[in-house]
């Protein structure tokens, strides 16, 4: 484990799993503090729900710069939350993304919802909605399509297979290039039952 300048910890590349459950360690390591955010809403969530819909999408726009804030990115996560939660009548939605930046491209963020799997058994017209949505906002925003974008996990499964893609969002590697007052993640704040 290595300590940053940002009071975040970094896991090295070695490590192949993290509280129990199998990740996916990059050669930057991943960051511990969001790994934990992570899995902490990945088990809250299935304790609500007996089967979990986790969806990972992709936001890109090239009106960011370093030096902005996350209030676009905090208040469409926010708008896609609450209308999943009207539109299908649910509660209980985790959320996560984190902020990455090569040094010569933009930033874009990497994004994940927890949801009632019962509710929402397949997720194609929830991310042609959120790929509109994002689009509409501004003309140069766009989602980019995911190869595998969701997979389901329930209380017989367990979440091995949830924390193993999701940790890909906990990469060190992309991080940092913010101003030190601007979070590089931020996830959602469900709790156990």
């Amino acid at each position: 484990m290595k300590r940053t300048n940002n009071r975040k910890t970094i896991l090295g590349s070695d490590v192949q799993t993290f509280r129990g459950y199998p990740v996916n360690s990059k050669k930057s390591g991943l960051y511990r503090e969001q790994l934990e955010a992570i899995i902490g809403q990945l088990e809250a969530c299935l304790a609500h729900h007996g089967r979990l819909l986790v969806v990972r999408f992709d936001l890109h726009s090239h009106g960011f710069n370093a030096s902005d804030g996350n209030e676009t990115i905090s208040r469409f996560m926010k708008q896609v939350v609450q209308w999943i939660a009207r539109h299908y009548q649910t509660a209980n939605i985790g959320r996560a993304w984190v902020r990455e930046r090569e040094r010569a491209k933009h930033q874009h963020y990497h994004c994940a919802l927890m949801i009632d799997g019962d509710k929402i058994r397949h997720p194609k017209k929830l991310l042609a909605a959120i790929k509109e949505k994002w689009e509409m906002q501004n003309p140069d925003h766009f989602m980019s399509d995911i190869r595998k974008p969701y997979h389901f996990a329930d209380k017989h499964t367990g979440l091995d297979d949830s924390v193993h893609r999701l940790s890909y969002l906990a990469k060190a590697r992309c991080k940092g290039y913010r101003p030190d007052q601007v979070k590089d993640y931020s996830t959602s704040r469900v709790k156990p039952p």
